[in-house]
């Protein structure tokens, strides 16, 4: 009897960890919608923007969630610098990735690993026109996005 309540104990265990474990992993939450922001930090709709702020660096706040970039598409101006914040809400830990050797000569990049609940930033400045892929390191296909300078 001892044993068989012993069994019971570790299978209930187990299987609250292997739930734990899939939550935080999770699913694609995107509720299909595209969010699309813009080197004054603006999410929602789509606009251009106009680069004219004195020299000063613009900045886009970036939300990482369990498997999303909100917003996903972020449109910046050539040749001016923009500092991105990534804000980790999500369970897991995760990072942005900017593919950008190929045009730039190097790649862009949040710390490598930026825990759940914690900030970081970094500064991108492109010098061509272009689209340019991001992605979570960690969450790759899922979790991926698009910067276009123009």
């Amino acid at each position: 009897m001892e044993f068989r309540k012993h069994g019971l104990l570790v299978a209930i265990a187990l299987g609250a960890l292997l739930t734990t474990g899939l939550v935080a992993c999770g699913g694609d939450d995107d509720d299909g919608g595209d969010s699309t922001a813009t080197a004054a930090g603006k999410t929602g709709a789509a606009t251009t923007a106009s680069g004219d702020n004195g020299g000063a660096t613009e900045e886009i706040t970036i939300v990482m969630t369990d498997n999303v970039f909100t917003p996903k598409d972020i449109t910046v101006p050539v040749g001016k610098e923009v500092k991105i914040e990534v804000k980790n809400e999500g369970a897991a830990v995760h990072n942005m990735h900017v593919l950008s050797e190929k045009a730039e000569g190097k790649d862009f990049s949040s710390e490598a690993l930026v825990q759940p609940g914690k900030d970081d930033s970094f500064t991108v400045k492109f010098s061509k026109a272009g689209k340019y892929d991001f992605q979570c390191d960690y969450h790759v296909p899922d979790m991926v996005g698009t910067i276009t300078a123009k």
